[in-house]
């Protein structure tokens, strides 16, 4: 990992929990992305994967912090190079655009899909436009 990609890391303060595949991907997600936004997800979002040596794991509530919590499944690291740097933006986009989880506050399809939509265009608005990434 590059210096840039370490100094991101480091930010995290712990909030990277898995798989070194998934800290990279997320580090190196953020660098396209500007320096306000990469501090504010750095400061209030956990990432979470799985881990090469792990079947489980808990964090309690008190871990979290009031946090947001992405967590990115295995699959996500068997699709291209390009489609990862896209998802792991499209929930930035979530985060960043103050988007709530389904699960939690029910919404109709139409919000759900609204806020899809405006994920997708966040994402790509950061994504370089040659997904050769």
């Amino acid at each position: 990992m590059g210096p840039e990609l370490e100094k991101i890391k480091k930010r995290f303060s712990g909030k990277l929990v898995g798989n070194a595949k998934m800290q990279l991907l997320v580090c190196e997600t953020l660098l396209l992305f500007p320096k306000e936004i990469i501090n504010f997800i750095s400061a209030n979002v956990w990432f979470i994967s799985s881990f090469d040596d792990a079947w489980g794991f808990v964090l309690d509530s008190k871990d979290l912090g009031n946090k947001h919590l992405v967590f990115l499944g295995d699959e996500l690291f068997e699709q291209d190079k390009y489609d990862q740097h896209y998802t792991v933006a499209h929930e930035i986009g979530h985060v960043m655009l103050g988007h709530k989880n389904a699960i939690l506050a029910p919404q109709t399809k139409r919000e759900t899909t609204i806020q899809e939509a405006q994920a997708h265009q966040f994402a790509l608005k950061y994504l370089p436009k040659n997904p050769s990434l």
